[in-house]
């Protein structure tokens, strides 16, 4: 087993048998593997208790400026992951170059905008081409009854003229 010996250090049961148990699914981490976790990912781990301020810090093999995965500790037994949604950090400290923490959903948004203004362009083309063709349709009704006008006064006329 990868480390062995130095978390074997930190548990008060055989290491084997530890292992084991952790395995299980109904089985929870704890303060071991909230520092091997920040050990493996490079990113400091923050336990808040009923405060603002953190009780316990969990740091890597090299401090860096990566934001912090955060958890709240409740009544002595149970964790919960605290997030921000203004602020993006899943995937930070997996080793995933060119990784830019939010860049997913802000392609997303943009592509969204972008579909959105591309539909909002096409409804107002195919709106103005209405109108268009309405003023054709209008336009051409109005100069044939003008044309159709125009003829009968023409027959009118020619008739007035035959009689005299």
């Amino acid at each position: 087993m990868k480390n062995a010996d130095y978390f074997s250090n930190y548990v008060t049961e055989d290491f084997t048998t530890y292992i084991n148990r952790k395995r299980k699914s109904t089985c929870h981490g704890n303060h071991i593997e909230m520092q091997a976790m920040a050990e493996m990912y490079n990113r400091p781990v923050e336990v808040y208790q009923y405060g603002t301020e953190p009780i316990n810090t969990f740091h890597g093999i090299q401090h860096n400026e990566a934001e912090p995965t955060r958890v709240s500790y409740h009544r002595n037994i149970h964790y919960n992951s605290v997030v921000n949604p203004n602020k993006a950090t899943i995937g930070v400290g997996l080793g995933l170059p060119s990784f830019k923490p939010g860049l997913a959903e802000q392609s997303l948004m943009k592509s969204a905008i972008k579909t959105s203004e591309e539909s909002w362009i096409e409804q107002q083309m195919l709106e103005d081409k209405k109108r268009a063709t309405d003023w054709e349709a209008t336009n051409e009704a109005i100069e044939e009854q003008v044309a159709r006008e125009s003829y009968l006064q023409w027959l009118r006329d020619q008739e007035k003229q035959a009689r005299q």
